[in-house]
């Protein structure tokens, strides 16, 4: 992870840099998040996971303590 973004807790209105974009979750059904709008995507942040905007990394929503 780059370094400036280590201790960053995302939340919901902001924009998750392309980075993070490589982390999605494919089976989304296994940890009881339904399926993502088109154009869009669960993304791994951690023990978080946030539905995110693939045209712009805007957060829409974000589900705390997925594990």
């Amino acid at each position: 992870m780059p370094h400036e973004y280590q201790n960053h807790y995302w939340r919901v209105g902001e924009y998750l840099p392309r980075w993070f974009w490589r982390y999605t979750v494919s089976q989304y059904w296994a940890y009881g998040l339904p399926e993502p709008p088109p154009g869009c995507a669960w993304i791994w942040l951690d023990g978080d996971v946030a539905l995110v905007d693939m045209s712009d990394g805007y957060i829409i929503d974000m589900v705390s303590n997925i594990w």
